[in-house]
């Protein structure tokens, strides 16, 4: 037989230990999930979020088609300007070329030099 020395709240408290455990830790999870979290909002936004996202790359998907199918709609005439217009703007090459760029040569007047000068 145990000897019931605790009496009261900490005999209660004793006998009931691991029951009064479990409720402090229940609890402590309940206020965690629930009240600093935002348990059933966070799942909302998340979700919301994700809906965006899904429908942002639907969209762009659909953009890509219509970008795609225009490309390929371009006859080679067209495509010539196109490519013309990209080495011009952007400085773009085809694989295989060699960029040379060649800057504006500024003419001096040597007349002031003294015919001593040097390099």
């Amino acid at each position: 037989m145990r000897d019931s020395t605790h009496k009261g709240i900490v005999g209660f408290i004793v006998k009931y230990k691991v029951t009064f455990l479990l409720v402090i830790m229940s609890a402590a999870l309940i206020k965690q999930n629930f009240f600093v979290n935002d348990f059933p909002n966070v799942i909302k936004q998340k979700q919301k979020s994700i809906n965006d996202i899904v429908l942002t790359n639907k969209q762009l998907e659909i953009e890509n088609q219509d970008l795609t199918k225009q490309i390929h709609g371009y006859t080679q005439e067209d495509m010539t300007l196109v490519e013309s217009k990209a080495r011009f703007k952007y400085g773009l090459i085809k694989e295989g070329e060699v960029y040379y760029q060649i800057e504006q040569i500024k003419d001096t007047d040597n007349i002031q030099e003294p015919a001593e000068s040097t390099l």
